[in-house]
């Protein structure tokens, strides 16, 4: 998912945001990549760098996706890599500090 955190047609928090997190915990591969002051143009009118970037950013998904160019970035973390917070592991009651 590309953002730009000044888009005002279609603002991150009008549901790219709730999208991404919903599909990371459903473990489905997703990357979202947010732009600072870029709006709804970011393609034709956004700065010249993010620009290269967001379009480095769609071809790494097509090389990942169509061409099976390793990219870890497009993974979904393995269960032991995702680090839990103490106290909330199922099954266990926190400890009181």
């Amino acid at each position: 998912m590309i953002l730009g955190e000044s888009d005002y047609r279609t603002p991150p928090g009008a549901g790219g945001e709730e999208m991404f997190r919903a599909l990371k915990f459903r473990k489905i591969p997703t990357v979202m990549v947010r732009f600072p002051n870029e709006s709804h143009e970011l393609s034709r009118s956004g700065q010249p760098w993010h620009r290269i970037e967001r379009l480095q950013n769609i071809v790494g998904w097509f090389d990942h996706w169509l061409m099976g160019v390793p990219k870890p970035e497009y993974e979904v973390a393995p269960e032991q890599e995702v680090p839990a917070k103490k106290g909330n592991l199922p099954g266990k009651q926190p400890t009181p500090p």
